[in-house]
């Protein structure tokens, strides 16, 4: 039998620049926002129609980004702290097809363009499909969450410092939004750290993740995690993520 390629109807413009501080699930920071526009071979002037009257949408999305080369039957998702569970027991995006599967509040369709909230998914991410949300057939209330509602996700307080709010307002204005002080607090809450990564996890590290044209700066002590300062104009590299914590400053 002769194989299909698998088609890219659009790629998403979304507020996360990288993995580390992409949400692991959707809807889990409702105000992370993005928009995908449907390519012109798909007639998006006929292919939405009806897809308005829809409040979420599936997103069926490639791991472009997915970089492991051994697909291994075992993994350790963060929320079970070093234990392992079987691969098709977990949303691990490192699968043998590297597809995902996203639930996302869908805004306002806009000409070939969705205007999409609640995104879990790096700016970029190819778009395999699109199909409406029907909680008539997607939605079981008696269903099983298994492994999941054992291992509850920690979750950490989250303090934004004066400068950092300075810095928030003034991002606001340049990008003609508002509500990032929620967005990051919802992003900060799950605690983005690897658990398995113990120079990660030392406290008053100072991390960061690229958010729209920022990094938010953080650093995690005590349970906490303080928004330290947002920063224009740096370099998205994953060693520079990290400075000593005696360099942390938090006002």
């Amino acid at each position: 039998m002769a194989s299909q390629p698998l088609r890219v109807v659009g790629r998403l413009r979304s507020c996360f620049r990288e993995k580390f501080g992409t949400p692991r699930q959707p809807l889990l920071a409702p105000g992370a926002t993005a928009t995908l526009t449907i390519a012109r071979e798909f007639l998006p002037e006929h292919s939405l129609a009806g897809l308005e009257r829809f409040t979420h949408v599936w997103l069926i999305s490639y791991f472009h980004l997915n970089t492991n080369k051994i697909v291994r039957p075992k993994i350790h998702p963060p929320r079970l702290k070093g234990e392992s569970v079987g691969l098709f027991a977990s949303r691990s995006p490192h699968r043998p097809s590297p597809i995902g599967l996203s639930l996302a509040r869908l805004v306002a369709v806009k000409g070939a363009a969705l205007h999409l909230a609640g995104i879990d998914l790096v700016d970029g991410t190819p778009i395999l499909d699109v199909k409406p949300y029907i909680p008539e057939w997607d939605s079981v209330p008696d269903a099983s969450p298994g492994w999941v509602n054992d291992a509850p996700f920690p979750m950490l307080r989250v303090e934004i410092s004066a400068a950092a709010r300075q810095d928030i307002k003034a991002a606001e204005k340049r990008l003609g939004i508002d509500g990032l002080s929620g967005l990051m607090t919802d992003i900060l809450r799950q605690d983005l750290r690897n658990p398995r990564d113990k120079a990660q996890n030392k406290d008053g590290l100072e991390l960061g993740f690229f958010l729209h044209d920022f990094e938010c700066r953080f650093a995690v002590r005590a349970g906490t995690a303080t928004v330290v300062r947002l920063l224009t104009g740096t370099v998205m590299h994953k060693k520079e993520r990290r400075t000593s914590p005696s360099r942390v400053k938090l006002a």
